[in-house]
């Protein structure tokens, strides 16, 4: 994962820091992503939609 973090040196003028609210913004929609995947995915299986194959070979 490349974050684009940047150096910067040593300065009398008050920093950026708006990637800061990038990296959050983009971790906040990448979880909202996977939160409603498993919403999706746990209804599937609640409504039999989608389901293991049973292996008669396997435990």
């Amino acid at each position: 994962v490349n974050f684009d973090l940047r150096f910067s040196v040593y300065c009398t003028q008050i920093q950026d820091h708006d990637y800061i609210c990038e990296i959050c913004d983009c971790l906040a929609r990448i979880n909202a992503t996977l939160i409603d995947m498993c919403v999706d995915l746990w209804l599937y299986i609640s409504n039999n939609l989608l389901t293991l194959k049973v292996v008669q070979s396997e435990v």
